[in-house]
């Protein structure tokens, strides 16, 4: 993994000068360059590999219980989904003036859903493999076949892609009503029972498998794409230290729900869609938002990278888990490495290798032009093509032709 935009202001059309869009596949206009844009996509893709890089040191070292400072890093990493979902959902508001909503969803479909299924493909082909040499498939290799590939699907990190297009879906659906608060309302409600539904686990009670879960932040997103100069206003009107108190309130009452929860014996006690995580994410985004320089280094083009960092970082913590496995006995027992001081600075490590050895295989794709869709970027032919499509139709709004339907 997935990584906020916020506008309201009439949509303005710009020649589009930048690639696909990092978790939508969309091209940004060079007129909706937002910086704080860019800044919550590189750090929700941070946050969410370094979550994933929490689980898998916990594997690793078989920690038989969750140490406080894990818990803390943990929480404090939990805002990255919800704000890729707002992210897209900006962008999305941006956009959807551009294109008739069918088009709209087959660019999408083109340029996020092809690729995600040839890496989850892959990543289910792996476990199979891995399943057959340590003799786990019994009984009809097609049924147990179907139920990895299933389980993968709703309990990896590939869950994101599915949920996201079928919230897309949804809100192209009522495209109409968008803008009534209402709508957004009702949404709402589907967020908030999912985090009710933690504790009375009427439904299956893990994030990945919240299919309405997160089709709020979607509309949100593109709420606050559609509104972006008063929300800009009133954010530039909070003082920095009002921001920072403010998430770490929020953080302060996410800890205590995971803390409830897990006194309760609840099975997901870190979800991502707990009432006070929702908060606090939505917080964090915001203080994100108000910073107004970059955030991310030089060697990391946000756009061009983080589609491909998310689908490719579960194979590398993976490979980097598997190879620590094998390393660390050599070097202290394990035991060693559940202590605080090593303990983080493992993970620090699982982390860096992770980022960065995905990094340099997601950027040797794009080098390659007939590999560039494989990570979200279309061909140099197509992108040619949509170029072209995008300031031709800058020309007509600029000529006061009306926008498409």
């Amino acid at each position: 993994m997935g990584t906020l935009n916020l506008t309201a202001a009439p949509f303005r059309v710009g020649v589009a000068t930048s690639p696909v869009d990092s978790m939508t596949g969309s091209r940004q206009p060079a007129s909706l360059d937002h910086t704080f844009a860019n800044n919550v996509r590189f750090l929700s893709m941070a946050a969410i590999i370094g979550v994933h890089a929490v689980g898998a040191y916990s594997a690793v070292v078989q920690l038989p219980s969750v140490p406080p400072s894990l818990f803390f890093i943990e929480q404090t990493l939990k805002f990255g989904t919800i704000g890729f979902f707002l992210v897209a959902g900006f962008l999305f508001g941006e956009r959807i003036d551009t294109h008739s909503p069918l088009e709209y969803f087959k660019r999408r479909l083109r340029n996020v859903f092809v690729p995600w299924l040839l890496w989850f493909s892959l990543f289910c082909i792996l476990m199979l493999g891995k399943d057959f040499v340590h003799k786990r498939l019994v009984g009809s290799i097609m049924s147990q076949a179907f139920i990895r590939c299933r389980d993968l699907l709703l309990d990896s990190t590939f869950w994101f892609v599915p949920n996201l297009l079928f919230a897309l879906a949804l809100l192209l659906l009522f495209r109409r009503l968008l803008h009534d608060v209402r709508m957004g309302f009702v949404f709402l409600l589907a967020s908030l029972f999912y985090g009710v539904n933690i504790y009375g686990q009427w439904i299956p009670v893990a994030h990945t498998r919240a299919i309405c879960g997160f089709v709020f932040y979607l509309w949100l997103g593109a709420w606050c794409a559609w509104h972006f100069p008063a929300l800009e206003k009133r954010l530039a009107r909070l003082p920095a230290s009002a921001m920072l108190g403010l998430i770490l309130l929020t953080l302060a009452l996410a800890l205590a729900e995971s803390k409830l929860l897990y006194a309760l014996g609840s099975i997901a006690p870190m979800d991502t869609l707990r009432i006070s995580n929702q908060i606090y994410s939505v917080v964090m985004v915001l203080g994100i938002v108000k910073v107004k320089h970059t955030l991310w280094p030089r060697f990391v083009d946000v756009r061009k990278h983080t589609f491909g960092l998310y689908l490719t970082h579960i194979f590398g913590l993976a490979l980097v888990g598997a190879a620590l496995k094998v390393i660390l006995p050599y070097c202290a027992p394990l035991s060693r490495w559940r202590e605080s001081t090593e303990g983080l600075l493992l993970m620090l490590v699982m982390f860096c290798l992770t980022y960065a050895g995905c990094l340099l295989a997601v950027r040797a794709l794009l080098s390659n032009p007939s590999l560039r869709w494989v990570v979200g970027l279309p061909a140099q032919s197509v992108a040619r093509i949509e170029h072209t499509e995008e300031r031709k139709f800058g020309e007509a709004c600029e000529a006061g032709q009306p926008q498409i339907p």
